[in-house]
Formats: structure tokens, sequence, C-alpha cells
């Protein structure tokens, strides 16, 4: 009886040690956190927004990656573009249309020496519905256009840190 209760904790301590060395070994990464790829891991240099969709995205880029003041450090450059097109079409003389607006980002990543290291287009879309009103009809279309710049923000930020996890060649 006594041998079995040893013979059992000597196996589980052994598969707690097995265990914990097998997990060291895993090929998976953390995106955020103390040892991820992410956050306090790059920071980068912006280049000056055109429009108000790129700053809305540069913006977030450096709350969410940091920025830096380092000559030596990537440059993100994006040339932001936005579309607006009709969802539905109906015969009825004064419908609520449904539209749809899609931000598309060309996406650089240039080097300290002025190369471009990697390069990509990302895009986005909001749906919003227009009602004839020209004040609501504006706000719906700004806010879409926004709330669009918003979501292609994660997608560029995701799409930066699978860029820089990767090995270079």
């Amino acid at each position: 009886m006594w041998s079995s209760k040893l013979a059992r904790a000597g196996l589980l301590a052994l598969a707690v040690a097995g265990a914990t060395a097998l997990s060291a070994c895993s090929g998976f990464m953390p995106v955020y956190g103390e040892r991820g790829i992410g956050v306090e891991k790059h920071a980068f240099r912006y280049a000056r927004p055109e429009n108000r969709l790129e700053q809305v995205i540069y913006q977030d880029l450096a709350l969410r990656l940091g920025r830096s003041a380092d000559p030596a450090a990537p440059e993100v450059r994006l040339v932001v573009t936005s579309a607006t097109r009709a969802l539905t079409r109906s015969n009825v003389a004064r419908p609520a249309a449904e539209r749809e607006v899609t931000v598309t980002s060309r996406i650089e990543i240039v080097g300290a020496d002025g190369a471009v290291v990697f390069a990509a287009t990302r895009s986005a879309a909001a749906p919003f519905t227009i009602d004839r009103q020209g004040l609501s009809e504006f706000e719906a279309e700004r806010q879409a256009r926004e709330q669009a710049a918003l979501a292609l923000a994660d997608t560029v930020r995701l799409t930066l840190i699978g860029a820089l996890a990767r090995p270079a060649g």
C-alpha cells in the first residue's frame, strides 16, 4: 500500500515535470504580454497624415504599438482612400437606403536607409443607412468612414506585427 502511494506520487511529479519541459518547447508565441511580439517590442515612426482617415489610423497605431523618435526606428507610411457604394436598390420614392463605405490602405514599412522592407494593401468596410436628410446622411457616412478606419487600424496593426515577426530573408 505504502509503495503504491509513493509510486503514484513519483509518477505525478514526473508528469508535471514533463509537461513543463514540453511547454517550453512550444512553437507558439504570444502576441501580447511580457514575452509577446507586440506592444513594447515595436515602436515605429509614422509619416505625416494627409487626411482625417490617415490621422485616425496613425493615432490608433501610436496608441497600441508605441511611437519612436529614434531615426533608426522603421517608419510606417500609409496611403488611405475610401469609397462608398449602394447595397440596395428600390423603386420607392423616398426610401432609406443601405450603403457601405470601404476604407483601403497601402501600408509600407520603410527602414532607416529609406528602403521599403514591407508593403501590403488592406481594407475594411462599414455599412450605414441614409434617409434623404442632408445632415443625417453626412453624419452617418462620416461615422461609417471612421468606424471602417478604426477596423482597418486593427488590421494594419496585426499586419505590422506579423511582418516584423517573420524572420528576415
